[in-house]
């Protein structure tokens, strides 16, 4: 209820309780449909993981190459399904906190477990994270992951060496991108005399 105040503050729909009462039942009947989503994906992917059991390698490289053939997706989708599969079957990401699209489940799994400790850190384990929300997380902790770890003391002259260059080089290219824009804009404006 605190939600739909704080999205309809400044309308009257408060005050119209057969609107509120519909958009909680909406809402309730989205989540069971998106926990079944979930549901959905997980069984499929752990059907894919059986059936690669069973076959021998060369069948199961057949079935991949030939997947939109057999099944209503491609293989990276496949692959995806697998992946989310194994990563809740093993306890890497709880089944109740997996996310109902597996677009955002699967990049939950490309985590590293620095990333998906931040993530848990952060509260973004859990069904209603977004794949915007996993994507800032990983392209954040990726800078970080490539940044060398100090070992002992910290060369705060080196340090700063470093920050002096990158600002150069980010000037640098934002002055290269101000060129590039400009000539875009030159280019459209042609483009619109063209036209007329």
């Amino acid at each position: 209820m605190d939600t739909i105040r704080e999205v309809f503050t400044g309308t009257s729909l408060m005050q119209d309780k057969a609107k509120v009462s519909r958009i909680l039942q909406v809402r309730a009947e989205i989540q069971k449909e998106w926990s079944d989503a979930r549901d959905s994906f997980l069984a499929i992917g752990r059907a894919l993981l059986s059936l690669e059991e069973s076959l021998t390698r060369t069948e199961w490289q057949r079935l991949r190459q030939s997947s939109e053939r057999l099944f209503p997706f491609s293989e990276a989708t496949a692959t995806q399904l697998r992946q989310i599969a194994r990563a809740v079957d093993s306890g890497r990401l709880p089944r109740e906190q997996c996310p109902g699209s597996y677009g955002t489940a699967y990049q939950i799994t490309l985590l590293s477990d620095a990333q998906l400790q931040a993530a848990q850190e952060r509260g973004l384990i859990r069904p209603d994270v977004t794949r915007r929300e996993i994507m800032v997380l990983r392209r954040e902790t990726r800078l970080l992951a490539d940044a060398p770890v100090p070992r002992g003391r910290i060369d705060r002259a080196a340090l700063k060496d470093e920050r002096r260059r990158l600002t150069e080089r980010r000037d640098a290219l934002r002055a290269s991108l101000a060129q590039i824009e400009e000539r875009l804009r030159q280019i459209e404006r042609l483009f619109g005399n063209e036209e007329g």
